[in-house]
């Protein structure tokens, strides 16, 4: 399957998770192109992909970041036909812990979209790549 990672990142982390999630779908037999907002521009063409994946880290009052803010209040697309999921990074002792992911979920939905899997939520760096790999193994097997 032809997927994409859509993801803002600002430290660097969520591309690090991107990246990860990039190799192991690999290895599970698909094809995966990574799309950061940040340095490839807003208005990726998402008709090449049946799998698309958004991710973000939460910053400041629990917003998003400005690229990821302009993609999805440019991006008109009807995301019934994608199959989609959404992971979101934060730090748990703000309350604002992955209100990025939050919106990212009410986007899709608003957008006709239906994620495969619960919203993965990683709480700061993540050490343990587990969880992470856990949540892909979940996406893999709901397509």
């Amino acid at each position: 399957m032809k997927a994409v990672i859509i993801y803002e990142t600002l430290t660097g982390t969520t591309q690090y998770v991107a990246e990860a999630m990039q190799t192991q779908l690999k290895e599970l037999g698909h094809e995966v192109d990574l799309h950061s907002l940040r340095y490839q521009g807003n208005q990726p063409d998402l008709s090449q992909y049946e799998l698309i994946l958004f991710g973000a880290p939460t910053y400041e009052d629990g917003k998003l970041e400005q690229a990821m803010r302009v993609f999805i209040a440019r991006c008109k697309e009807d995301l019934s036909k994608y199959k989609v999921a959404v992971f979101g990074l934060g730090n748990s002792s703000y309350p604002q812990f992955c209100t990025s992911a939050k919106i990212l979920e009410e986007w899709v939905i608003k957008q006709n979209g239906k994620p495969l899997v619960p919203v993965l939520r990683i709480d700061g760096f993540p050490d343990d790549m587990s969880p992470i790999e856990e949540w892909i193994d979940s996406v893999h097997q709901a397509l």
